[in-house]
């Protein structure tokens, strides 16, 4: 991530968050953080590889911006 992009759409929090979480975590629905690196303009998230993007594009896609109470479902 440009730390530039980060600081002028005020997001610098939001993607140190992210990182902490994915540190904290080991969850089969979140993907696994291998590495992070901080460099002067760039913030890395060595993560798995996720097919169809990030949940937020995906929410963004759906109609009226949210998921279908069938899709969030836990079936049990």
């Amino acid at each position: 991530m440009d730390k530039k992009e980060l600081i002028s759409r005020s997001k610098e929090g939001r993607a140190r968050t992210e990182r902490e979480i994915l540190e904290m975590l080991d969850h089969p629905f979140l993907p696994t953080l291998y590495a992070s690196i901080d460099a002067p303009n760039w913030l890395f998230l060595l993560t798995e590889f996720c097919p169809g993007g990030d949940l937020h594009v995906l929410r963004q896609r759906q109609p009226l911006k949210r998921f279908a109470e069938p899709a969030v479902r836990c079936a049990r």
